[in-house]
């Protein structure tokens, strides 16, 4: 509770120190970028200012919500980078799938590990959320549609997403010659590799439902997986060392 006290405090004070025409040309230059302004609330600039939320911002002050304003001039240019004032379900969907349309062409696939982000934003987890609504028959048929030509894998397995996450461990193996990798490490593509080398150990214990399977141990002991952490002092020297490199 006190942390996210603590992160809308933050929020207010960015607001505050950032001139309206700094935000504007932000909005400008993602416009310029991706010809809309359909943001997502959560989105956030190279350096992590969040621009969604200012967005946002600005349409509740053109419907008078809220105790922030807005004048003609502001409204104009706005308008001159094809700012929408109303977002319905149906485009919030759009400004997600247009994520998955720079996935897939970056990769030439969309079997979205649940864990990737984007700009701080879950996309693994979105997608998982739209096969879950195609099983229980609530995607609509154009949406459907728009997934496939992207050529979604309805019934996309475990296993292919755990060998996806082992490429990115193996990577980290090649580049710092060790798997110690600090728990809150996040890799370039968006990856909590800290998280799940961590959660690895714990199914090789038998502290989580789901054991590992013997291939899957094998794996990972030939890219020097540590089963149990020594100390504090391994994650550090870790740390230190990919600061140097």
């Amino acid at each position: 509770m006190q942390r996210k006290k603590k992160m809308n405090k933050t929020s207010k004070r960015q607001y505050t120190r950032l001139d309206w025409d700094v935000w504007y040309e932000l909005a400008k230059e993602y416009y310029e970028t991706n010809h809309h302004l359909r943001i997502p609330v959560k989105y956030r600039t190279n350096n992590d200012l969040l621009l969604g939320r200012w967005i946002e911002r600005q349409r509740a002050a053109y419907h008078e919500k809220g105790v922030y304003q807005i004048d003609e001039r502001r409204i104009y240019l706005l308008n001159q980078i094809e700012m929408e004032w109303t977002l319905g379900i149906r485009t919030q969907w759009e400004i997600w799938y247009q994520y998955c349309v720079q996935y897939y062409e970056e990769y030439k696939n969309i079997d979205i590990p649940k864990g990737y982000m984007v700009r701080h934003l879950p996309l693994g987890e979105w997608i998982s959320y739209q096969r879950k609504r195609y099983k229980q028959n609530k995607l609509r048929p154009e949406e459907t549609d728009k997934l496939e030509r992207l050529g979604i894998n309805w019934q996309i397995r475990t296993r292919r997403e755990w060998d996806e996450w082992y490429e990115q461990a193996s990577c980290y193996y090649k580049t710092y010659g060790n798997l110690e990798v600090p728990f809150n490490y996040v890799t370039e593509s968006g990856f909590k590799l800290g998280i799940w080398i961590n959660v690895q150990r714990e199914k090789y214990r038998g502290t989580r439902k789901n054991k590992l399977e013997e291939s899957e141990v094998f794996k990972l002991n030939q890219i020097g997986m540590l089963w149990g952490i020594r100390s504090e002092r391994h994650l550090e020297k870790s740390t230190i060392l990919q600061k140097s490199s």
